[in-house]
């Protein structure tokens, strides 16, 4: 097989997971602690086994920065006035993008979760998704930051925030604030970025009921009389077939519909246009993909913040993204609907610092698709978020707002000592229609898609998936990460994927 993996017979699978991910890793974790079921999970990238073993890279257990290996390579057009693509990457390996990501874990607004219910997913509401919340947070080590770890610059945007009046707090995982500032909440144990496979699968490697099988890129699931029976992946460069009683798709916002729809599940008429045969007409495949539109304020520092920075990184540890605001634009009428993030990071060879502010729409009512390029299962597929397409401009509004806010909080007085001036936008651009088209110029990714495969009734035309994960009209096959959100939630996306892989596994697992 592969690295990390044991053998398994075939006729054996009760639970194949697609995708070791967040939500792959944290629900075949779940089910090979507390069932009997076996197990096969299947990860496109490498399994680097328990960290025990001593083989994880050093940049994937590096908490301060970002990793930038292991992605898929996927991009895309972020606005149609762009001419260049935007990364729109993924992590291609266990573990998925918790190994890849910025260690933040928040959980966004109770209302998000409400509003779940409200479309027709009962049991999806806060008090009901609340208690796996906790034992996401327990299973990815997630813990609050000490003031003593915030850096200069950090510490900076929070007295700027607080000067414009947003609510310093302790924790910004109270699910009722509708404006607060604080150093993240994170998933970092001992220095090391906590991902979902140390978390959830090395408390289970040894039983004999999981095998994780690494490099295995999964092409298609086969589907009988309605039934998903079995999937087809390309294992060390074979293909194989690996018959199951259950199969459940984790492989993300990209590419849970991507495999769907290699699997002849779809809309009839886009799969046929590929030489694909139907099998299972379900228009809402790959509809509905969603992100939080971002746009980034960058500041030149000025000398005396460049020293503090350094003088702090040589006495404590320097991370990259570490403080967050969460707050109302003009237009919010509940809870709250943006972030704006502060961001610093040191070229180590040229010298230069580099502070900005990521400002984020967190409730975005703009959406686009996840669509095959060819049936091939190594082809990206075409991805469009559909920024700022939504007809009345609420998403392009909201980030105005936001840019302003972070203007705010920049200029107060004590940071304008420690800010050499402002090069994105900068000072040419003041009135909101200038910031408009700033915004459409610059608009990106905060690297959290979701709502591709979205949970609804089956009254829901665009509905993938019932409450459960089932997909709609077959047996067998279930989706489990951030491809069955409804909407998305009013945070980074990797705390809720382990979320929703904790609330759904004990029905994945009532064969």
């Amino acid at each position: 097989m592969a690295e990390g993996s044991t053998p398994i017979s075939d006729a054996t699978i009760d639970v194949l997971v697609v995708g070791g991910g967040t939500a792959g890793a944290t629900v075949a974790g779940i089910l090979a602690r507390d069932t009997d079921l076996r197990v096969l999970l299947l990860e496109a990238g490498p399994d680097y086994g328990p960290l025990s073993a001593g083989r994880w890279p050093a940049d994937l257990l590096e908490a301060r920065c970002l990793p930038g290996s292991h992605g898929w390579g996927y991009s895309g057009l972020a606005h149609p006035s762009h001419d260049t693509p935007t990364s729109f990457d993924r992590a291609r390996v266990i573990g998925g993008c918790s190994a890849h990501n910025g260690c933040v874990a928040l959980l966004g607004h109770r209302r998000d979760y409400d509003h779940w219910a409200e479309l027709g997913n009962t049991g999806w509401d806060w008090e009901s998704v609340a208690p796996a919340f906790e034992r996401a947070k327990r299973g990815l080590r997630v813990r609050l930051v000490d003031d003593a770890e915030v850096t200069p610059y950090q510490r900076a945007f929070v007295e700027g925030a607080v000067a414009a009046g947003i609510p310093r707090v302790l924790d910004l995982n109270d699910p009722d604030d509708v404006s607060a500032v604080a150093p993240s909440p994170v998933n970092i144990h001992d220095g090391r970025r906590w991902n979902a496979a140390l978390g959830y699968l090395d408390p289970v490697r040894e039983r004999p009921n999981l095998t994780v099988v690494g490099r295995a890129l999964v092409d298609r699931v086969e589907v009988r009389a309605g039934r998903a029976v079995a999937v087809q992946a390309i294992v060390a460069g074979e293909r194989r077939r690996f018959p199951a009683r259950r199969v459940v798709l984790a492989a993300g916002a990209y590419g849970s519909p991507a495999v769907l729809q290699r699997s002849g599940i779809g809309a009839v008429e886009e799969l046929g246009a590929l030489g694909i045969a139907p099998v299972h007409d379900l228009p809402g495949v790959g509809r509905r993909l969603a992100d939080h539109p971002t746009v980034v304020l960058e500041y030149r520092g000025a000398p005396e913040l460049d020293q503090t920075m350094e003088e702090f990184g040589g006495a404590h540890w320097l991370p990259d993204e570490q403080t967050l605001v969460k707050t109302q634009s003009r237009r919010c009428r509940e809870a709250f609907d943006l972030h704006l993030y502060a961001v610093s990071n040191h070229d180590r060879d040229t010298g230069v610092w580099r502070y900005v502010v990521d400002v984020s729409s967190m409730a975005p009512v703009s959406f686009g698709s996840v669509a095959l390029t060819s049936a091939d299962p190594e082809a990206a597929p075409a991805i469009d978020h559909g920024y700022l397409s939504d007809p009345e401009q609420r998403d392009l509004n909201v980030l105005i707002d936001g840019v302003e806010i972070a203007r705010r909080i920049m200029g107060w007085a004590g940071n304008r000592r420690r800010l050499a001036g402002e090069l994105q936008p900068g000072p040419e651009v003041g009135t909101r229609d200038e910031i408009a088209g700033w915004v459409q110029r610059r608009v990106g990714i905060y690297y959290h898609p979701g709502c591709s495969c979205r949970m609804g009734p089956a009254s829901d035309p665009e509905a993938v998936v019932d409450t459960d994960g089932k997909v709609h009209g077959l047996d067998g096959l279930y989706v489990c990460d951030a491809s069955i959100f409804p909407t998305l939630m009013r945070a980074n996306t990797n705390l809720p994927a382990a979320m929703l892989a904790e609330h759904l596994a004990g029905r994945i697992g009532e064969l």
